[in-house]
């Protein structure tokens, strides 16, 4: 497989939310602070050329900011317990996909065309302080990752007219996954899925396009409660027990490297998120422990983005 190397953008977003499961999104105050032990997530959509971030605040409410064009935070209700998992894939017109875990322990959807929808119930039982992964490879496909509570992981998959029933896919989670596509990839229905292992370490396992392939390690060392997240270009962002950003270029196989500038407030105890941008810079996503906000493009300065309203 041939794969673009990217420049690598941290991005550290904090987010804070408010509100229950609500059809219709609006600007919000919010209290400051992500709910504890959640982190945010990112897509990118290369039909507006535009990304958005989406975090869990400390009620449970989701919201989801702007940039590119503003920084105004909008509340979509909720009562989640997890990290959101985030996509978009249509290269026509903007559509989002946002997937969380909700009080019941199920997972649960919410999505963007021409609007905001309410709320919908996809079963399941994610494990406790674990949230969902999702990917897209196509136009109306949807692949949805979890940790069961028997630490498997499970996948659930959107065909464009049907969601399909729960399959597990083995393995021993201690962590939220991570997955995406490999847009360098063939075949082009390729996805991959990373995990924090028993071991600390992050493995991986990859549909082919044909069947599912076994576990395989990538070594490493995350902290405690926090897991992988991974762009479309295979660059993974994790957090170390050392409470660093780290880096591998799975695609290189170089192996793990540290960021190259530590971010001017503490990391929280969640999981990153990451999402190749339009133009090619692989974003990554992160909270800190005070509930600011800060972006960096590979750059030694870090800049903050504000806090939500």
């Amino acid at each position: 497989m041939n794969h673009k190397r990217t420049t690598i953008s941290i991005v550290l977003a904090t987010l804070m939310l408010v509100s229950l499961f609500a059809v219709v999104s609006s600007a919000a105050s919010v209290s400051g602070q992500t709910m504890p032990g959640t982190g945010p997530a990112a897509a990118s959509s290369s039909s507006t050329g535009q990304w958005y971030i989406f975090a869990v605040d400390s009620s449970g409410a989701l919201q989801y900011t702007l940039y590119g064009n503003s920084s105004t935070w909008n509340s979509l209700g909720g009562v989640c317990t997890s990290s959101p998992a985030a996509v978009s894939w249509s290269s026509t017109s903007l559509r989002l996909d946002v997937f969380v875990r909700g009080t019941d322990g199920a997972l649960w959807h919410k999505y963007y065309q021409n609007g905001w929808s309410g709320w919908e119930s996809l079963g399941g039982q994610l494990a406790s302080g674990t949230g969902p992964a999702v990917s897209s490879w196509s136009a109306g496909r949807l692949d949805v990752f979890v940790q069961g509570t028997d630490g498997a992981l499970w996948h659930k998959w959107w065909t464009g007219t049907t969601w399909s029933g729960w399959q597990s896919l083995g393995g021993k989670l201690t962590s939220s996954p991570a997955a995406t596509w490999d847009v360098g990839a063939t075949p082009t229905n390729n996805i991959h899925v990373f995990v924090r292992g028993s071991d600390g370490a992050v493995w991986q396992k990859y549909w082919t396009g044909s069947a599912w392939s076994t576990w395989k390690s990538l070594g490493g060392q995350l902290a405690p409660n926090t897991g992988p997240a991974v762009s479309q270009d295979l660059i993974l962002v994790v957090q170390g027990t050392d409470h660093q950003l780290w880096l591998n270029d799975v695609a290189s196989a170089s192996g793990w490297y540290r960021y190259s500038y530590a971010p001017p407030e503490a990391l929280s105890a969640s999981s990153p998120g990451a999402v190749l941008l339009v133009t090619d810079n692989t974003l990554a996503c992160v909270s800190d422990t005070s509930g600011n906000v800060w972006y960096n493009t590979n750059d030694p300065l870090w800049a903050s983005a504000g806090s939500p309203p």
